[in-house]
C-alpha cells in the first residue's frame, strides 16, 4: 500500500530529485547507532575523547557552511587543524574514518526500503530519476543497494551549492534539456532546505518524516 500511493504520487512527474541523507535512509538510527560507537570509542581508544571532539568540531563547521558559496572539505580540514593543533594528515584521516568510512553498515541497515523499491519501480517505468545531495554519495548509494545508480549531483562538487540554494535543481533541469519546474518534484526529508530549494526554483517537493514509525502516515500521502 505504502509503495503503490508512494509510486502513483510521483509517477505523474517527468523528472523526480532524492535528496539521500535522512532520505533514502533514516539519519536519526543512523545518527544514534553511530554516537554509540563514537561514545565507544571516546571511552576505550587512545586520544578517543580528543577524537571526539575533533568530530564534533567538523560537524558543526559542516552545518555552518554558508549555502551562498562554495567551501571545500580542503577548507574546513585547514580550519579545524589550525584551530585544533592537529595535523592536517590526521584530520583527514579521522574525519575520513568516523564521517565516511564507519557509517556505511548502518547506512544499509537504516535505509528506507519502501521508498527505494518504489525509486526502482519508477525507474524501470521510464521516469527520469536522480539523487541531488549536498555531500558525496556514491558510496551510500551501494550502501543502500544502489549499487548501478549513476544518475548523481552532489552540491560540493560540480554545484558548487548547498540546499537551500536552488541553484542545484536549476542545474539539474538543465541538464535533463529544460524540464519544466512544474513537472519535477524533489523528495526530501528536511522543509527548510529540500523544501525550500524546491520552493524556490518554483518545482513541487514531497517532504518525508525523519522518524521511520511517522513517515508514511504524516508525510501528506
Amino acid at each position: 500500500m505504502v509503495r503503490q500511493k508512494l509510486y502513483d504520487r510521483l509517477k505523474e512527474y517527468d523528472l523526480i530529485v532524492f535528496d539521500m541523507d535522512g532520505t533514502l535512509y533514516f539519519q536519526r538510527g543512523m545518527q544514534l547507532a553511530m554516537a554509540v560507537r563514537l561514545m565507544r570509542h571516546a571511552l576505550t581508544a587512545k586520544h578517543g575523547f580528543r577524537h571526539l571532539s575533533l568530530i564534533l568540531s567538523y560537524r558543526k563547521l559542516r552545518e555552518e557552511w554558508d549555502s551562498m558559496r562554495a567551501v571545500t572539505d580542503d577548507e574546513l580540514f585547514d580550519s579545524l587543524s589550525r584551530k585544533s593543533g592537529v595535523s592536517l594528515e590526521d584530520i583527514k584521516d579521522l574525519i575520513s574514518k568516523w564521517m565516511f568510512d564507519e557509517p556505511m553498515d548502518v547506512v544499509r541497515k537504516c535505509r528506507d526500503r519502501d521508498l527505494i523499491d518504489t525509486m526502482e519501480a519508477l525507474r524501470a517505468a521510464g521516469s527520469k530519476i536522480v539523487i541531488y545531495s549536498d555531500y558525496p554519495t556514491e558510496e551510500k548509494c551501494r550502501a543502500v543497494g544502489l549499487e548501478d545508480f549513476d544518475q548523481i549531483y552532489c552540491g560540493m562538487d560540480e554545484i558548487k551549492t548547498m540546499k537551500p540554494n536552488p541553484s542545484g535543481l536549476f542545474y539539474i533541469m538543465n541538464s535533463y534539456g529544460n524540464v519544466p519546474a512544474a513537472k519535477v518534484i524533489m523528495v526530501g526529508d528536511r522543509d527548510d532546505r529540500d523544501g525550500a530549494a524546491a520552493k524556490a526554483a518554483g518545482t513541487d517537493s514531497l517532504i518525508l518524516r525523519r522518524f521511520k514509525v511517522f513517515r508514511y502516515f504524516c508525510s501528506g500521502l
